[in-house]
């Protein structure tokens, strides 16, 4: 069996089948069209200019999502049709409306000639397995220090090793955070090891209000090449990138480094394609105008309400199964039934997607590979819906995002007056989560709010305790919990734990007071002395390792843009971080946290200021052991 792996062109497509562990390529002719539609008068125009062009174009009627339009479809190369659009733009301004225009040239004609990426027979098949190396070469400064492929560290002559890893290879997962895989590249050319590649800019870029940096990509003719840092990637592996590719008919190397936002729209793309409507090429409805009264009310977002600080036993946490593209699908919501018309096409395009991310997640305890495409299933219909409210997006409308959230706080209403029926009290909920407590059945609850609500729901814990921690000013958090369910596993959201800027001295106390109290909850108050004794233990700061004081933090703005002389403005003056920029991450450990004197690299480090770290990191647990022992309240 032959499977399309990969796909690279425009004007000329070159398909990848992988054939008897071999690639062998085809190449195909790929013309595509896009349509303009407006005034009778405009069109005539255009007709005249293109009657001095060597385009064919012939008049059509054709329907985006909002009904049938009359206009001119113009035949050409892919490459030629951002430019001709743009020049129809730049003409006629917004007379005239573009469409089709700047879709993805190899998902176009893949959708176009019914081919897929990775192919499944059956959607139980597993992935195809394609010989892949991972390759990341260890730097110190521009002094290469050694290679490790696979996992193993190099034994010989590591430009020999590497290239024979990429030589006999298919996949080559690459670490080029600091530029390290282009320049061992290059460093082997100068050896005789020639590998024909091209590297493509780093770049950052700010996402809800986020600065990201994405490092340098590199290509190497006739291999796949994926970045180790892509999120997809270390979310849920290569088969996650595998099945992103399939359903968006994008290539893998293209999912692996493009927003998941991205494939959630070039999946719509595919299903408008699929169905014929037109895609726009600028949208010019992204909000109905509203008056203040009616913005207030629109744009309240999802329902969050704080618990009661506290240690509970017997606790369910409930979890609707991507509420808001479940209520995309089921309450037929899209740009052009905000008001309740027939149509819907935004639901017709993601229901297949949801349907599919359902299947998974209820397979993906029987397998790594179904765990994997839910996980990346699951990435992409959480992005479907922050993509409503995109201006860019294709599909989506501001009017659509208030929509959902407003269907999405009366399925809570809904699900608590059921909850609290069947006799459990709601302690805590978060947009889409809910936490139990009482005596009620668990089962008939959830079969009557997916009853009520259309959307399917689960039992995402149950818990023998959960704590739910206090802010500073005592008041219950959100975000701030650690519970402990009844299969020995622990869920903490909100801890020093889970906080990329902690240094490994405090996540490894954290970790182990969690072993200490991984117990029934009438033992917790029994643990306290072993806790105690923990934290003095590591209150002593001896036999560590000196990178357990590492600390990393992200970087937001360039040197120079740095008004106050911090921390990462001193470690960033550091000969090894001279080339930072925005959205990176760096490291160092603090050697005089009052001076801000901070290194990459250091022996010696503050003590004073590690306390203080330690310190904070014992208050979650301080507050188990001193609320364990109070009596749980009995709801009514």
């Amino acid at each position: 069996m032959e499977n399309i792996i990969n796909a690279t062109g425009s004007d000329l497509i070159e398909l990848w089948f992988y054939r008897s562990n071999k690639i062998v390529k085809k190449t195909f002719k790929n013309r595509t069209w896009i349509f303009v539609s407006g005034d009778a008068y405009y069109l005539t125009m255009l007709e005249k200019s293109l009657d001095a062009t060597n385009y064919i174009y012939r008049y059509a009627s054709m329907d985006d999502i909002y009904g049938m339009h009359r206009g001119i479809q113009i035949y050409l190369k892919p490459s030629k049709s951002m430019d001709l659009a743009f020049r129809i733009e730049n003409s006629f301004g917004y007379r005239l409306k573009i469409y089709n225009a700047d879709i993805n040239s190899t998902l176009r004609f893949m959708e176009s000639n019914g081919f897929e990426f990775f192919k499944l027979m059956n959607i139980y098949d597993e992935d195809i397995n394609l010989p892949t190396a991972a390759i990341e070469p260890v730097f110190s400064g521009k002094i290469m220090k050694y290679v490790i492929i696979n996992g193993l560290k190099c034994s010989g002559n590591a430009y020999e090793e590497v290239y024979e890893a990429i030589k006999n290879n298919v996949v080559i997962v690459y670490k080029n955070y600091s530029n390290q895989f282009s320049l061992f590249l290059e460093e082997m050319k100068k050896y005789g090891y020639y590998i024909k590649s091209k590297f493509y800019r780093e770049r950052t870029f700010e996402s809800y209000g986020r600065h990201s940096y994405m490092p340098s990509t590199v290509r190497i003719k006739d291999k796949i090449c994926i970045d180790s840092d892509s999120f997809v990637y270390n979310e849920s592996g290569i088969a996650g990138l595998f099945e992103m590719s399939r359903v968006s008919s994008l290539p893998v190397e293209t999912v692996s480094y493009i927003t998941p936002g991205t494939v959630v729209s070039a999946i719509e793309e595919k299903e408008a394609l699929k169905r014929k409507i037109l895609i726009p090429f600028r949208k010019d409805d992204y909000e109905v105008p509203k008056n203040p009264q009616e913005f207030f009310n629109a744009n309240r977002g999802g329902i969050v309400f704080n618990p009661d600080p506290g240690v509970y036993e017997n606790v369910y946490e409930i979890d609707f199964s991507s509420m808001y593209p479940g209520i995309i699908v089921n309450y037929r919501v899209s740009p052009e039934n905000i008001s309740g018309k027939n149509t819907a096409f935004l639901s017709m395009f993601l229901r297949k997607l949801l349907n599919r991310r359902l299947f998974y997640k209820a397979l993906s305890s029987r397998g790594d590979i179904y765990s994997k495409r839910n996980k990346a299933l699951k990435i992409l219909l959480l992005n479907s819906f922050g993509y409503t409210g995109y201006k860019n997006a294709k599909f989506g409308r501001i009017d659509v995002h208030e929509k959902i959230t407003e269907i999405g706080r009366k399925i809570i209403e809904i699900s608590m007056r059921i909850a609290e029926n069947n006799g459990f009290h709601v302690m805590h909920g978060v947009v889409d989560s809910l936490w139990l407590s009482g005596p009620g059945d668990i089962k008939k609850t959830l079969k009557e709010i997916c009853k009520n609500t259309g959307i399917q729901i689960v039992l995402d814990s149950s818990y023998k305790w959960i704590a739910f921690l206090p802010q500073n000013n005592g008041t219950g958090s959100a975000n701030r919990y650690i519970g402990l369910r009844n299969d020995g596993t622990f869920k903490i959201r909100g801890i020093e734990l889970r906080r990329r800027d902690s240094p490994a001295l405090v996540k490894k106390f954290q970790d182990h007071a969690l072993n200490i109290l991984n117990c029934d909850f009438m033992e917790l108050r029994s643990r306290k002395y072993m806790i105690e004794k923990l934290k003095d233990e590591y209150k002593k700061m001896e036999n560590f390792d000196i990178e357990d004081f590492r600390i990393e933090f992200g970087v937001s703005r360039h040197i120079n843009d740095y008004k106050s002389k911090n921390i990462i403005y001193y470690l960033m003056k550091n000969q090894d971080y001279k080339n930072t920029v925005p959205g990176m991450v760096i490291s160092g450990i603090i050697m005089d946290k009052e001076h801000n004197i901070v290194k990459s690299n250091s022996e010696f480090f503050d003590k004073k200021y590690y306390e203080k770290r330690l310190e904070r990191s014992f208050k979650p647990f301080d507050f188990i052991i001193s609320n364990s022992g109070d009596k749980i309240t009995e709801f009514h």
